[in-house]
């Protein structure tokens, strides 16, 4: 438009021919602005007005919902037209069946822990899709898990939640996100390691497991460190461990889990967007390079580490040997521990 916005006008004054040649030119300019429009790069030509759908398989308000919203934000800023849409249920599971059910345009994605396509399949027996039919588009950012306490234990310290559930059998318990988590595998072994009846109590995503610690009806919550980070500070939660390898400095005399005696509960997850592996490379290849663009802004790296994440940017090479790593590394752990599901 900018090509044709100076043109003169045809009047009444100007005679028939010189009309037409003064049309005509309009014409020819509109049409090679509109040219140039369409050989932008190829990244800007698939974004301009390209619906996108975010599935999130938990609810508004949680660790991985906001994280989404936040690089749905910025894609919007790109020239996505980018809709954030909550599929909850079978611990994340559903919006990854939705997304593969989609049509393996690019229109649909998910974002997910990775331990949804590294630990499910060593876990449900009847899990409708596997690490081959995933596309890893890219990493968003990392965080540890911790283990914290409400006001139904009066543990302030790891040691002290042990001695109070071995003298209080049935009562030591703790939710997560979802069954089959890495949250629920570290509860898992912790309680076997500290030599606890720990029992689990699953919850569709952990702003409902949050409500139930905050509210003294279970006494611990196995959870995304950063979950806790804001209750701990405030006195309305304390946490007890957490899986890093070593003391952080905002939560001051707060001891990971190694440092305390549990090795083996040096862990960390990551945030991730994945397509159908049906989606054309070409696709793949354009939301890679969107979606690792919008997470290296400033804004959504300050965003990030504002809810106390990691910014972890990771493209989809890098993101699928960090899965193919965690896969081979949790098919161990996960039978030692004898647990499986049944969908």
């Amino acid at each position: 438009m900018a090509f044709t916005a100076n043109m003169p006008t045809p009047n009444a004054d100007c005679s028939f021919l010189e009309r037409i040649i003064m049309l005509n030119r309009r014409h020819c300019l509109t049409y090679i602005g509109t040219s140039a429009v369409a050989g932008l790069s190829p990244s800007l030509a698939f974004a301009q007005g390209k619906p996108l759908k975010i599935l999130v398989g938990y609810p508004a308000g949680g660790a991985v919902d906001v994280v989404a919203r936040q690089v749905g934000e910025e894609l919007r800023v790109a020239g996505y037209n980018t809709v954030i849409e909550n599929r909850t249920g079978a611990a994340g599971q559903l919006a990854t069946e939705a997304m593969l059910a989609a049509s393996a345009d690019g229109s649909t994605i998910v974002m997910m822990p990775g331990g949804n396509a590294t630990i499910f399949p060593h876990v449900y027996p009847k899990l409708r899709y596997s690490m081959s039919d995933l596309a890893p588009l890219a990493g968003v950012c990392s965080f540890q898990f911790a283990l914290g306490v409400g006001p139904g234990t009066p543990a302030k310290t790891l040691k002290e939640f042990v001695d109070w559930a071995k003298a209080n059998p049935g009562k030591a318990s703790y939710g997560t996100p979802g069954a089959g988590t890495a949250m629920h595998f570290m509860g898992v072994m912790f309680g076997r390691k500290a030599g606890i009846d720990f029992q689990h109590v699953p919850y569709r995503g952990g702003a409902a497991a949050m409500t139930d610690v905050l509210g003294g009806t279970i006494p611990a919550l196995s959870t995304t460190l950063p979950n806790l980070v804001t209750h701990h500070k405030s006195g309305k939660l304390r946490i007890l461990g957490f899986s890093g390898d070593k003391a952080l400095p905002g939560l001051s005399g707060v001891l990971t889990f190694k440092e305390q005696g549990y090795p083996e509960l040096q862990l960390n997850e990551v945030f991730a967007f994945f397509a159908s592996s049906k989606t054309p490379k070409a696709i793949q290849l354009e939301l890679e390079a969107a979606i690792v663009a919008a997470v290296r802004s400033p804004r959504l790296v300050a965003a990030i580490e504002k809810l106390e994440f990691d910014s972890d940017v990771r493209s989809s090479a890098d993101l699928a040997r960090h899965l193919k790593e965690d896969f081979e590394r949790w098919g161990p752990v996960i039978k030692a521990t004898g647990y499986t599901a049944d969908n």
